[in-house]
């Protein structure tokens, strides 16, 4: 028999048959905030990029956070200098500027995406009673005079703003905000479609290699057939060593957790980061508390790509909440969830050319805000 009978399933003929690939001019892979700019700016621009995603728009990081708008890092200007130099810090910091601009002016200050923007600032605050404070001070203190737009608040200020004296002096920063991170990342996919691009969910890519005579372009082969592109961009974050095994030791997956109490009484304006980020809070317009961090509690533990709570690091969400604002401790929490967040060895990210598909780039590694080495604090906030 030319044909052998075997006990397993297996794919028809036409099933098994080589597709003729489609034709496209630029693919962009993701479907999180950051694949998502991409196309948003290639669509503006002209170009009818096709976006793949293989879950749904902002399934994973970009759906999962926080929804903070806000500029820099979470460690102080000081420590990035020390560790990558003056003109890198600042070119990071001018980036992040740059980008909450440009969203804030082209999308969310004319209400053309409607995500909850609370253009109320944000706090990037010392544990009270810490060397944090002298570090935040000093980094204000520079980027005032490299001409960003911030202030100091000393402790007695923060903690009447805040109604917590667990937090001591912070950096405020007017022109940042919280916002509904599902919202933004569904109104930029809308925004792509009108301008004539396109947005394919349940798409996943399995392979991407040099395509054309000369390898001048890209062949992405994915689970609804193959597609050869003039360009690709990969904006996969904690996901791109599956397909870029050359990053597998540069990117590696770390879970954040959070938890949303049910609504109250509205008094904490802002987004917050506390403790070189290792705690985030904000409150919703509805007086709901969103509160995320405490990894450190089982840091060891916190990684791969789970997205879902834990007992430990949920509990010491809880403890935090209770210690910290004991105003909020007694609402029922309404709900928790994980989400898998990218590091980088020195907190930095990853980009370039795919090895050997020239016509392919990709970015990875966007850390979170998370402290650069992800090294554990000498004490957790509880101790400090």
């Amino acid at each position: 028999m030319s044909a052998e009978l075997v006990g397993s399933a297996a794919p028809s003929f036409w099933l098994a048959r080589p597709d003729t690939p489609e034709e496209l001019e630029t693919v962009v892979v993701g479907g999180g905030i950051a694949g998502l700019s991409t196309a948003f700016w290639l669509a503006r621009a002209g170009r009818r990029p096709v976006l793949l995603e293989a879950d749904g728009v902002a399934a994973h990081a970009s759906g999962r956070n926080a929804g903070f708008l806000m500029t820099g890092t979470a460690e102080p200007y000081t420590e990035l200098v020390a560790t990558i130099g003056e003109e890198r810090a600042r070119f990071l910091w001018e980036l992040s500027r740059e980008n909450r601009e440009l969203l804030r002016g082209e999308l969310l200050d004319s209400g053309k995406i409607d995500c909850e923007l609370t253009p109320e600032g944000s706090w990037i605050a010392a544990l009270a009673g810490t060397h944090q404070e002298s570090a935040l001070r000093e980094s204000a203190e520079r980027l005032v005079a490299l001409g960003f737009d911030l202030e100091w608040r000393e402790d007695a200020e923060v903690r009447r703003i805040s109604g917590s004296d667990r937090i001591g002096g912070a950096i405020f920063q007017p022109r940042d905000a919280g916002l509904d991170p599902v919202r933004l990342c569904r109104g930029l996919a809308r925004a792509i479609v009108a301008q004539g691009g396109q947005i394919r969910t349940g798409v996943r890519v399995l392979a991407i290699e040099p395509a054309g005579a000369s390898g001048d372009r890209v062949r992405l082969v994915t689970t609804a057939g193959s597609v050869v592109a003039v360009r690709a961009v990969l904006a996969l974050n904690a996901y791109a060593p599956v397909l870029l095994p050359h990053l597998a030791s540069e990117v590696r997956p770390v879970r954040g957790q959070v938890l949303v109490t049910e609504p109250g009484p509205r008094d904490l304006p802002g987004v917050w980061y506390v403790n070189d980020g290792y705690e985030y809070f904000r409150q919703l317009p509805d007086g709901s508390i969103v509160l995320g961090g405490c990894r450190w509690s089982a840091r060891d533990r916190e990684v791969g790509f789970g997205e879902y709570p834990t007992a430990p690091v949920q509990a010491a969400l809880e403890s935090f909440l209770r210690e910290a604002f004991p105003r909020f401790a007694e609402r029922p929490i309404r709900q928790r969830w994980g989400g898998t967040m990218a590091f980088t060895g020195d907190g930095l990210p990853r980009q370039g050319v795919v090895p050997g598909v020239p016509a392919a780039r990709y970015v990875a590694g966007f850390n979170a805000h998370a402290c650069r080495s992800d090294s554990l604090p000498e004490s957790g906030w509880r101790r400090a």
